[in-house]
C-alpha cells in the first residue's frame, strides 16, 4: 500500500511539474514574441541572426558577447542535427526557454515536456 502511495506521489508530481512547465514556456514565448515584433517595428531591415542577436541584447539584456553565445549554442542545439540547416528565431527561443526553466529549477535533471512542441505553438516557424 505505501508503494501505491509512492508512485501515486510520483505521478502527481510529474504531472503538476508538467503543467508548470508548459505554463512557463508559454509564457517566456508569448515575451519573446513580443520582444521580435518590437525589434522589427523599430528596424524593420534587420533579419536572420542579426535580428536574434538585437533581441538578445537590447530587449532582454544579454551583453553582445552573451547573445552571440547563446545564438551558438541555439544553432548546435537544433541546426546540426539532424540537417543543417539555418537558425530560425523559434530555435533562439526553444534554447532560451528550455535552459531559462532548468536554470530556474536547478534541482531537475531534464523536463516533463517538449518544450519545444510549446514554443512552436506561440513562434511561427517562418520567423
Amino acid at each position: 500500500m505505501k508503494q501505491l502511495i509512492q508512485v501515486r506521489n510520483v505521478s502527481v508530481l510529474r504531472s503538476v511539474l508538467a503543467v508548470s512547465e508548459r505554463w512557463y514556456a508559454w509564457r517566456a514565448s508569448r515575451a519573446m514574441l513580443k520582444r521580435y515584433q518590437r525589434a522589427r517595428k523599430e528596424d524593420g531591415r534587420l533579419r536572420g541572426r542579426l535580428l536574434y542577436q538585437q533581441i538578445l541584447s537590447r530587449h532582454s539584456g544579454f551583453t553582445a558577447a552573451g547573445a552571440t553565445a547563446i545564438l551558438y549554442a541555439a544553432e548546435l542545439s537544433y541546426c546540426a542535427w539532424p540537417v543543417i540547416r539555418e537558425l530560425r528565431f523559434r530555435d533562439v527561443v526553444s534554447y532560451l526557454v528550455t535552459q531559462g526553466y532548468l536554470d530556474s529549477h536547478n534541482f531537475l535533471r531534464g523536463t516533463q515536456t517538449d518544450m519545444r512542441s510549446v514554443v512552436a505553438r506561440v513562434i511561427p516557424e517562418e520567423l
